[in-house]
C-alpha cells in the first residue's frame, strides 16, 4: 500500500484461475484516539477486478471528515491534527496492511 497525501493505493493480485473481484476497504486510526473519538473509522473502499494471475490496483480517497470531529463548542467539524495508522483490507477483521501518516 502506499499512501501519498490523501490517497491511498494497494495492489491486489489474483492468485486464482479464473475471473475476480476484491472490495478493499480503508481504515483510520488516530494515534491518539480519546474519548470523544473512535478507536477506527472506515474511511473509504474501493472494488477491483482482475483476471487470472493478473493484479489491480484500489484506489481510495481519504476524505477531510475522517480526519474531524465534531466541536461542540464551535458546532462544526474540526480538523485534528497528527498522526494516523492508514490500515487496508478485505473487512475490519482482516487488515493486512498499515502506514502512518501525519495530517
Amino acid at each position: 500500500m502506499e499512501v501519498e497525501g490523501t490517497t491511498a493505493t494497494v495492489r491486489v493480485r489474483n492468485s486464482g484461475e479464473r475471473a475476480g473481484r476484491e472490495v478493499v476497504q480503508v481504515y483510520l486510526a488516530p494515534a491518539e484516539p480519546g474519548t470523544e473519538r473512535p478507536v477506527r473509522v472506515l474511511a473509504g473502499f474501493a472494488g477491483v477486478e482482475a483476471g487470472p494471475g493478473e493484479s489491480a490496483e484500489a484506489v481510495v480517497e481519504l476524505p477531510r471528515r475522517a480526519f474531524e470531529i465534531w466541536d461542540a463548542t464551535a458546532k462544526s467539524w474540526a480538523f485534528v491534527k497528527g498522526s494516523y495508522e492508514v490500515e487496508a483490507g478485505r473487512s475490519l477483521a482482516d487488515r493486512r496492511l498499515s502506514r502512518i501518516i501525519e495530517a
